[in-house]
């Protein structure tokens, strides 16, 4: 069996905080100028991007999980594929031009892949 899965979305969730730094640069330089702690306030903007970017750490820790489990030949239940199935749906309705397609390979490989 390939052990690509962890590698994987390691791989996606170091994208995905890279992409947090970069693309909201001008809101980070508003969260560091006001001091970091309790900056998000009722700002939804400073919300979201803080979120996004927690969501990215949360994955990284997520991908070394599974690469965890890949290395020491445990099977990946199938309800991580399928979690990770509905999530990328769900957040593609709401925004296809972003990286939840990303999701989908590891996904369909966890819930069709042979023992």
């Amino acid at each position: 069996m390939k052990k690509w899965v962890g590698n994987w979305i390691i791989a996606t969730a170091i994208i995905h905080t890279l992409f947090a730094f970069i693309i909201f640069k001008d809101t980070w330089e508003i969260i560091i100028s006001n001091g970091i702690f309790n900056t998000v306030g009722d700002d939804a903007k400073i919300a979201g991007v803080v979120f996004f970017f927690l969501w990215g750490i949360l994955f990284f820790a997520f991908g070394f999980t599974i690469k965890y489990l890949e290395k020491n030949n445990i099977p990946l239940p199938k309800v991580i594929g399928s979690s990770l199935l509905i999530n990328a749906i769900i957040a593609l309705i709401f925004v296809p031009q972003s990286g939840f397609w990303l999701l989908l390979p590891p996904a369909i490989f966890i819930l069709y892949k042979e023992k």
